[in-house]
């Protein structure tokens, strides 16, 4: 059974590893005690729903199938969650105070972008959407209101590369290495922006509140017994993250 895992947290002294397949870890500092980072930045909040779908060549790799960028409309660091369907298995695998969006200029053009970057010694993971900004969005707040332009949709890649090199290798029959791409696309929630920016909601809050929702769809948390790099999330084992998929 073929092993996938990527990179996450390039700012902590020790890199830690993302679990089966394509999870990402609990961040780990260089005494191996777990950090966690929230997001408080405040409103006016965008709320994308994410789709991946793998495209052109590619070994040992499979994508999320969806998840939520949640960011400040006017840029800056967002947070995301990542959903995981496998058999009869809801999974969601939260990380705060990953990815930024901004809005780039080009005379009349103006495009909002959306970027992260995860790397260690042996991988990397690139996260990379782009689209005009064609949505009028008009958030009130006690003291006022605000008018923004965002992009009803983001397109573009995640790419993601992982020699294994670190691993011992057990023998020719067995998968070494991962590379794959996926086409990444970002669509806007209005509802659940609104939602979010009526209730006052910073990052983390609007963060908590998707949650609450996947759960009583029947999600768990992918990363709740994950220190450094979890169990993996369909049944693998290893401080590393390192997991094998269930088929």
């Amino acid at each position: 059974m073929p092993s996938f895992r990527l990179i996450f947290a390039p700012l902590f002294a020790a890199a830690c590893l993302l679990a089966t397949p394509l999870s990402l870890c609990a961040q780990t500092s260089g005494n191996g005690s777990t950090t966690t980072t929230t997001n408080t930045n405040a409103g006016p909040l965008g709320i994308f729903r994410m789709t991946f779908s793998k495209t052109g060549d590619s070994i040992n790799y499979r994508p999320y199938q969806g998840g939520y960028y949640v960011t400040p409309l006017e840029g800056g660091t967002g947070s995301l969650i990542l959903t995981l369907v496998t058999g009869s298995t809801k999974q969601y695998f939260t990380y705060q105070s990953f990815g930024d969006s901004f809005v780039a200029l080009n005379g009349s053009s103006k495009k909002m972008v959306f970027s992260a970057t995860a790397s260690n010694d042996v991988s990397t993971t690139v996260f990379y959407a782009i689209g005009e900004t064609d949505t009028d969005i008009n958030t009130e707040f006690r003291n006022g209101s605000v008018d923004l332009k965002v992009a009803s949709k983001m397109t573009g890649y995640a790419v993601s590369a992982d020699s294994e090199k670190d691993l011992p290798f057990s023998g020719s029959g067995n998968s070494v290495g991962v590379a794959g791409v996926s086409i990444l696309t970002c669509k806007f929630d209005e509802s659940l922006t609104h939602t979010a920016n009526d209730a006052g909601d910073n990052v983390g809050a609007a963060i908590t509140a998707i949650i609450a929702q996947l759960t009583k769809s029947g999600y768990t948390d992918g990363l709740a017994n994950s220190t450094t790099g979890g169990t993996g999330t369909t049944g693998g084992t290893g401080t590393t993250g390192t997991g094998t998929t269930g088929n």
